[in-house]
């Protein structure tokens, strides 16, 4: 079978506040997809489709394999951020920045 792959990509040129607002309405639409897929979106993933979802928590993922084991094959999640037990965003000491799973792949 072959797997169609489908990818939203945010661009740039926008101001901090528009850029915040762009991607968490970004993550909710994702979100959405992932727990409540529309009849359209559901017979995408049953043609074949995968649809990569990037920047979600480790607990929305998690969540989403336990409730839709049944749709596995049509994710594929990238940036994955890792979080405490409160859901919060865990940070790198020294960078500042949120800390993500690691694909497995090192430079």
């Amino acid at each position: 079978m072959k797997a169609a792959v489908v990818f939203l990509v945010a661009l740039g040129g926008v101001s901090a506040a528009q850029s915040d607002e762009a991607d968490k309405n970004l993550h909710d639409w994702q979100v959405r997809r992932l727990m409540q897929p529309t009849t359209q979106e559901r017979h995408q993933e049953q043609s074949g489709k995968v649809y990569i979802y990037d920047g979600l928590t480790d607990k929305e993922v998690d969540r989403a394999l336990n409730q839709h084991f049944d749709r596995m094959e049509a994710m594929m999640f990238v940036g994955t951020v890792k979080t405490d037990s409160q859901g919060q965003p865990l940070k790198d000491d020294e960078t500042g920045q949120v800390m993500q799973e690691s694909g497995g792949c090192s430079n």
